[in-house]
């Protein structure tokens, strides 16, 4: 298992979700996302015999906060992972980002450390002419690097957005590809992704107890996630896969986030919501 990549990918996975090939400007979406502070509690999930981890502890924040030409997104979060012997893994992941609302644009920063180095860090900006058409990220962190990605690219809010249009359209199932910044060898990962049903009344489930802004409709979405350099025969195995309880608002209430021998839970624990911008 690759640690350092599977939890750079945890981080980015707080923004991971369903798109369509050709999404609309964020401007013209007629989905309504929450301005909100997420905070969750990680836990072991799923832990299977063999397994190099046998427990872990966490907390992860997640905000998505409305501006009048986009949205900025930031996430921390910093997870203890316990293993079968020895002491244990101490992780931290801290992502900040920025999507204009007409999609030309999306800068990205961000941090992966283990045991207090520093694993993987990446700083830079993407650009197109707009949602639909192909463009180029360009690195200051590693300098020099270059990612071009085509036109069936999508940047994280937009990434968001696009699945709450498929599930409502009630789409069963998408592929396209996901720009987030992180892992710029294996960029821009090629996503696919199923949503697991009918949407699900917002009273049911056990994280519907922090007030309005956490009881709406939602559906379980699981997605896998591929090496978006290697050819798409169907034949590869995802760098990472997770499932999440995705409300039709935007607000997701659980991640599992799945590492093959075991897996890691981040339940929703309390929620606020931002006041949104006046915008002239």
């Amino acid at each position: 298992m690759n640690i350092s990549r599977n939890l750079s990918l945890l981080g980015s996975a707080v923004v991971i979700s369903l798109a369509t090939p050709v999404a609309p400007s964020l401007a013209q979406s007629g989905i309504t996302h929450a301005s909100h502070r997420a905070f969750y509690e990680i836990s072991i999930g799923r832990v299977d015999p063999g397994s190099t981890i046998v427990d872990a502890r966490g907390r992860m924040v997640a905000e998505w906060r409305a501006a009048c030409d986009g949205w900025t997104t930031t996430q921390r979060l910093r997870v203890s992972m316990a293993p079968g012997e020895g002491e244990p893994i101490e992780s931290e992941v801290r992502m900040t980002s920025f999507e204009r609302l007409d999609g030309t644009e999306y800068t990205f920063d961000s941090e992966t450390k283990i045991g207090g180095e520093t694993v993987e860090a990446v700083q830079g900006k993407a650009k197109r002419p707009g949602p639909g058409q192909a463009g180029v990220a360009t690195y200051d962190v590693p300098r020099g690097t270059i990612v071009e990605f085509p036109s069936d690219t999508v940047f994280p809010f937009e990434h968001t957005i696009t699945i709450l249009e498929a599930a409502e359209r009630g789409a069963p199932r998408a592929f396209n590809y996901y720009f987030d910044g992180s892992q710029p060898d294996i960029s821009p990962m090629a996503s696919n992704a199923l949503i697991l049903g009918k949407p699900r009344d917002g009273a049911d489930g056990s994280e519907n107890s922090f007030g309005t802004l956490s009881d709406y409709p939602w559906w379980p979405v699981r997605l896998a996630m591929f090496n978006g350099r290697a050819a798409t025969s169907g034949n590869e195995e995802p760098e990472f896969e997770m499932t999440q309880i995705l409300q039709n608002n935007g607000v997701v209430r659980k991640f599992e986030f799945d590492y093959g021998a075991f897996s890691l839970i981040a339940a929703l624990v309390n929620i606020e919501e931002f006041e949104r911008p006046k915008c002239g």
